[in-house]
């Protein structure tokens, strides 16, 4: 017990606590994190939000359209699929490039009263010009494509004389660039890309030199002769890559090419190859699709019976009155982009761009469904264009 006349003892060895500086309570500017930081950040971002985000400053920009941004994106997982469109305009104005921004929105099945003229988005979707290539041509059909985050277009040219130049577009910083020119100078040829080599031909076969291939590695031309079967019929349609080998397309047949065995086969012969869509054939999980003007139809590729069939499409009406067909793969989807015209109120025909995503599955061993899923929307061209040529490109 501790008496009245003691007092504890102080512990000597105890200090007291020593002063803190004063805390810093103003907040860190976003513009003072390094650019890896920054990088990172907008790498998570959708890329319908970029044009917006190029506006905040120089900065932004230059981050936004460099290469290391679009690695990342790569890396972390982040990429989608994004829509560039080429408008052919009037008066000989060449050709011009835009990207489609679209808005997201909540996915859900639309049925045809919903999809009437007045109930159908304004606003969900958008078209973003780019900078023009030094030389175009008047319309460039199938002379492009895509290869990774790069558009290649060849026989480019300010007239319609053939050429034999190649242009680049960088789809990350929308700068262009020429490439390596090719062997023959060509008109509008048609391209596929398949296992890392661009195959470009025009005419029907009946020239030594119709065909050339460019290897993506080595970045050189080399030629590709000629075979007896490969002489293609009533005017050429569409050229697609599938399951490793190239598909030309006639309205008359249509011929098979085996990179790896060097060997050509008349696949088919059939009256009704004319009334499909021309430039308009797309593959989604090694299934080709087109358009077919003989069914008024959505139409697959059945690789086992070579033959074209009608896909069992609900709510098929959205789609009538198109004009200039386009069916490409979104991410694993078909979306359909048709041209549509229509009269504005002073009584000035304008013309719209309406698309429609498609989900397609096998049902019932050999069938193949499609529901068409929201949105069904159109967006206004900002310049008379009465054809267009489309493709996806996943940055």
């Amino acid at each position: 017990m501790i008496r009245q006349d003691e007092q504890p003892q102080e512990n000597k060895n105890s200090n007291p606590p020593p002063e803190l500086p004063p805390l810093n309570l103003q907040p860190h500017s976003f513009s003072s994190l390094p650019d890896v930081i920054v990088e990172n950040i907008l790498a998570r971002i959708s890329k319908c939000n970029y044009p917006n985000l190029s506006l905040v400053s120089k900065r932004f920009l230059s981050l936004l359209s460099s290469p290391e941004l679009y690695t990342t994106r790569s890396r972390i997982g982040t990429t989608e699929p994004c829509i560039y469109i080429c408008m052919e305009r009037f008066k000989d104005l060449g050709l011009k490039w835009y990207t489609l921004w679209t808005k997201h929105a909540h996915v859900e099945t639309l049925t045809v009263d919903d999809a009437q003229e007045d109930n159908l988005p304004c606003n969900e979707y958008s078209l973003v010009p780019l900078p023009e290539s030094n030389s175009l041509v008047p319309f460039m059909d199938r002379t492009n494509v895509v290869v990774g985050s790069e558009i290649y277009l060849f026989g480019v040219t300010s007239s319609e004389q053939p050429s034999s130049s190649v242009r680049i577009l960088d789809c990350r910083s929308h700068m262009w660039r020429d490439g390596p020119s090719m062997l023959v100078a060509r008109r509008c040829p048609y391209a596929v890309f398949l296992d890392e080599k661009i195959y470009v031909f025009d005419g029907c076969g009946e020239d030594e030199t119709w065909m050339e291939v460019l290897d993506m590695k080595t970045k050189t031309w080399s030629p590709l002769l000629r075979h007896r079967v490969a002489v293609l019929e009533g005017g050429w349609l569409n050229t697609v890559g599938l399951q490793g080998k190239i598909y030309l397309i006639t309205k008359i047949n249509y011929c098979a090419y085996d990179p790896k065995q060097g060997t050509w086969e008349v696949v088919e012969v059939h009256d009704n190859l004319g009334y499909l869509g021309k430039w308009c054939v797309s593959v989604v999980e090694d299934v080709m699709y087109s358009y077919s003007y003989y069914s008024d139809n959505l139409v697959w590729y059945d690789s086992k019976c070579k033959k074209w069939i009608d896909v069992k499409l609900s709510n098929f009406e959205l789609l009538y009155k198109w004009r200039m067909v386009n069916i490409l793969n979104h991410g694993g989807k078909l979306l359909v982009m048709w041209l549509y015209k229509f009269e504005e109120y002073d009584g000035i025909e304008v013309w719209k761009i309406r698309c429609a995503k498609i989900v397609v599955e096998k049902r019932h061993g050999n069938e193949v469904w499609g529901e068409i899923e929201w949105p069904v929307t159109e967006v206004k061209l900002p310049e008379l264009s009465e054809r267009f040529n489309s493709l996806v490109i996943s940055i």
